[in-house]
């Protein structure tokens, strides 16, 4: 496998996604080539930030509870929103209330 090869599969790789076969002809490769192996921890790292960067904080209760009873509500029917919790499903999720 060439470098080219090895750098496309190497999302495929990260998320383990190939088969056995295809992971040790990679892992052989990154072994035997610096510039790949490099690229290899780059997109690690790249990955790691995004999956903490990214990662979603559970809502508060409360806010939750609300959204669901919205979510739940036959369409058009109007719901008590206390204005605060309004603010926050505006903000937290950004939806539309007012469709």
């Amino acid at each position: 496998m060439n470098c080219y090869e090895t750098v496309a599969r190497l999302h495929l790789y990260l998320g383990r996604e190939l088969s056995t076969e295809e992971i040790t002809i990679v892992q052989s490769h990154l072994t035997a080539c610096p510039d790949c192996e490099c690229r290899f921890h780059f997109d690690m790292r790249v990955m790691r930030l995004i999956h903490e960067r990214c990662t979603i904080e559970k809502a508060p209760e409360h806010l939750r509870e609300k959204v669901l009873q919205f979510a739940r509500a036959p369409k058009g029917e109007q719901i008590d929103i206390d204005p605060d919790v309004e603010m926050e499903i505006r903000a937290d999720i950004r939806i539309d209330i007012e469709e």
